[in-house]
């Protein structure tokens, strides 16, 4: 399609950029408990040493790395040359080799469809404007074996009081991480695409998928627990 979005242009933070690259880990130390996310995205998904596992928006690589151990083959699908590098790079000091990092996203990756029986999406849907949220789940949902998990986590808006859980977001991002942390935010609501939570689980269900479970923290930080049915 000549009228395809182009997910290779960034939006908000550059993260084709090496010096956002290498603050990336760091920054997102100060608001989020990776362990206990990879843990969760593990228990939902439950993958087996036969699963195949798409981590899609997979920055540095945490999710790739973890699972990896836990799969047969695990896809890493990043836009930025430079946050894949990286993974690379950390997934080669683990002595991880059942990783394939692909310089893609989620209107361009090419996989088979129900090939895949788990899919990571962390923190990066957001990336992209409504319209193409929803081709870039239907094509998830393609891949999907049926009985297929999605684990889908990003900022997403509530439908109440929703510019006031924004400032409060916004200002205790300020008291974890300073200036730094405060702007970033306020950068990720003034140039990139977070949805309200009616929209996105709209998305979600017209996409196919069944909403097992949520979870919400810090007012914005919405987990969807996902599964494609059995036919």
């Amino acid at each position: 399609m000549d009228w395809l979005y182009d997910e290779f242009q960034q939006t908000g933070k550059d993260y084709a950029s090496q010096e956002e690259v290498d603050i990336y880990d760091p920054s997102h130390d100060d608001f989020r408990d990776i362990g206990q996310e990879l843990d969760e995205a593990v228990n939902w998904i439950q993958p087996t040493l036969q699963s195949r596992i798409l981590d899609i928006g997979c920055g540095t690589g945490n999710f790739s790395i973890h699972f990896s151990e836990r799969c047969q083959r695990l896809y890493a699908l990043d836009i930025s040359p430079p946050m894949l590098a990286l993974a690379q790079k950390k997934a080669a000091e683990k002595k991880r080799d059942n990783i394939e990092f692909i310089h893609a996203g989620y209107l361009t990756f090419d996989l088979p469809e129900r090939s895949i029986h788990g899919v990571i999406s962390s923190l990066s849907l957001h990336h992209l404007p409504d319209f193409w949220k929803a081709v870039a789940l239907k094509r998830l949902f393609a891949v999907l074996a049926p009985g297929g998990k999605l684990y889908f986590h990003d900022v997403v808006i509530p439908d109440d009081h929703s510019e006031k859980a924004i400032q409060e977001f916004i200002d205790l991002q300020g008291e974890r991480g300073g200036d730094f942390l405060r702007e970033d935010t306020q950068i990720h609501f003034k140039e990139e695409y977070s949805t309200c939570d009616w929209v996105m689980q709209g998305l979600l269900r017209t996409a196919g998928f069944r909403i097992r479970q949520e979870k919400t923290r810090d007012r914005v930080l919405k987990t969807y627990y996902c599964e494609k049915p059995h036919e």
